[in-house]
């Protein structure tokens, strides 16, 4: 099941200004309270100081990659991103930016600005371009960007633009069926889709009239704008005693937690996120703009371990949809025309939705009958013979 409306709100920090955010935001849509969290943690950490930061597996800084996913035109995901930028817009609007047409765009755009974050609506679009290929190298770009690492370009000229210290952060948001279209489990386990914070909700409130009450729209802007021209943050020293006892439990937790093997990279990347929404919790309520070296805390890092399991329960519920594989997709593609069309489909109409050339289909179709899963049966109205599934939809 997606996250409710009720686990989100049992993960808000007790205090600060991603909980006011979050709060002001509900009023606005009706979007899922965990997309309002997500977005709320990554706008208030692209204002956080190029310096801050903390070392953990090499230097980890505040950026995150949020990835809003859920039923197309159903759960408000676009709103939910743009009450965000709207005010972000306001408070610090350079740190804004656009999606790059190219690898070298994006390298530019951080020469110019090397904080930003960049809201995108329509993900399941990018992802289909890299799928065929157009959009594989900003892919491999981004993926070092999450880690903030230096990255560079040679011009014609062979003059080159390094950018050595970025800070990217993305907002995204994209449908199911995208999701399941074009990503693979070896996207998950340890590629470009592992590093985002996914965040998989449904939307249970209703408003026949959403003109949104306004009333903090200036404190927050007010206040994010303070954040975003604060020059210089403490860095983080490390753990506390008593968030050090914390942190060795939850890790050892999710470390040998059994999970559906085509994410089992949460192990590795789920630690790495809950650090970077506990230095952003440092930023907001935390010590940390105060200046001075401070050690993480349970106020900060309990907090950000609560709603990184909303991370993971997210792609727990998500990863039937996730294939193994090429083939395993396909499979599921024919199984699930059958079941639209009522449990019984020809080949004419399976190939007019998948829109795929007839051989690989036939082929699969063959391995489907093979294995019981469907057969071949005349159907009435005319159709023809058909290919009828064998087992309850629920089982696809």
């Amino acid at each position: 099941m997606p996250v409710t409306e009720a686990e989100a709100a049992a993960v808000l920090p007790s205090s600060g200004w991603v909980r006011r955010y979050v709060i002001h935001a509900a009023k606005q849509t009706t979007a899922p309270l965990v997309y309002h969290l997500g977005v709320g943690i990554t706008t208030m950490g692209v204002t956080c100081p190029l310096s801050y930061g903390m070392h953990y597996a090499g230097t980890l800084r505040t950026n995150n990659f949020c990835l809003l996913v859920g039923r197309s035109g159903e759960d408000n995901k676009s709103s939910a991103l743009n009450v965000g930028r709207e005010i972000l817009d306001a408070a610090a609007s350079p740190l804004i930016g656009d999606f790059p047409g190219s690898p070298e765009g994006l390298i530019d755009s951080l020469q110019n600005a090397p904080s930003q974050l960049i809201p995108i609506s329509e993900f399941g679009k990018f992802l289909s371009s890299a799928q065929r290929g157009y959009f594989e190298p900003t892919k491999t770009l981004l993926a070092d960007l999450w880690d903030s690492l230096p990255i560079q370009r040679t011009k014609a000229n062979n003059n080159s633009v390094r950018v050595e210290n970025p800070r990217l952060s993305i907002n995204a948001a994209c449908s199911i069926p995208y999701l399941e279209k074009h990503t693979l489990s070896e996207d998950w386990t340890g590629g470009f889709m592992g590093r985002w914070l996914v965040l998989y909700g449904r939307r249970e409130r209703t408003d026949p009239d959403p003109v949104g009450c306004r009333l903090d729209f200036q404190w927050l802007a007010d206040e994010l704008r303070k954040r975003a021209v604060t020059a210089n943050a403490g860095w983080c020293m490390g753990l506390d005693s008593g968030a050090s006892v914390l942190w060795r439990n939850w890790y050892n937790d999710v470390t040998n937690r059994p999970l559906p093997s085509n994410i089992v990279g949460i192990r590795s990347r789920a630690p790495t996120i809950a650090r970077k929404i506990a230095l952003v919790y440092g930023w907001d309520f935390g010590p940390a703009s105060l200046g001075q070296p401070w050690k993480m805390g349970v106020d900060v890092l309990e907090p950000a371990i609560a709603f990184t399991e909303l991370h993971i329960k997210s792609l727990t519920d998500l990863s039937h949809v996730i294939a193994e594989h090429a083939d395993a997709r396909l499979r599921r593609s024919i199984l699930q025309v059958i079941d639209n069309k009522g449990g019984a489909a020809t080949l004419g109409e399976i190939l007019g939705v998948l829109k795929l050339r007839k051989r690989p289909v036939v082929e699969m179709l063959d391995a489907l009958m093979e294995e019981g899963r469907v057969n071949k049966a005349e159907v009435s109205f005319g159709r023809g013979t058909a290919f009828v599934s064998c087992r309850p939809a629920s089982t696809l």
